[in-house]
């Protein structure tokens, strides 16, 4: 059965650096944005906030991701988007920077395919501020 939900998880605060309103992340469950096995949506509104797969954790193939913050306190002033193999943003990590080119069509050749339990946009650090709640999910 082709799995294709779309999650819509959208985080309002004053506290801690802020991301466009339109941002998101795109999980694909085959390398290459393929959608034949499922792919979600996250958006979301904050950085340094770590946002657990819920029940897609360890499905994870692929990615992309749209409306980061393109600046930050990284190499070269850049933000970084970071794909973690444990929850709450733990365990094995890799990032990218937040401009949109370049995503990892396959997190096999990053040793993290299928492992992927939690995500944050790194814009001041790579420190967690906050866990949020596991996602609610629509059918």
């Amino acid at each position: 059965m082709v799995l294709q939900v779309m999650v819509f998880f959208l985080v309002l605060t004053v506290c801690g650096p802020v991301v466009s309103n339109a941002a998101s992340g795109h999980f694909f469950v085959d390398a290459n944005f393929g959608v034949a096995s499922g792919h979600w949506v996250y958006n979301f509104s904050k950085s340094q906030f770590c946002i657990n797969m819920g029940i897609f954790d360890d499905k994870v193939s692929s990615a992309q991701w749209s409306g980061l913050p393109q600046t930050g306190s990284f190499a070269s002033n850049q933000s970084l988007v970071a794909f973690y193999t444990d929850r709450n943003c733990t365990g094995t990590v890799r990032t990218w920077p937040t401009a949109e080119k370049n995503f990892p069509t396959n997190f096999a050749l990053d040793g993290i395919d299928n492992q992927i339990s939690s995500f944050m946009v790194w814009q001041t650090s790579s420190h967690v501020q906050e866990i949020a709640p596991d996602p609610t999910f629509l059918d």
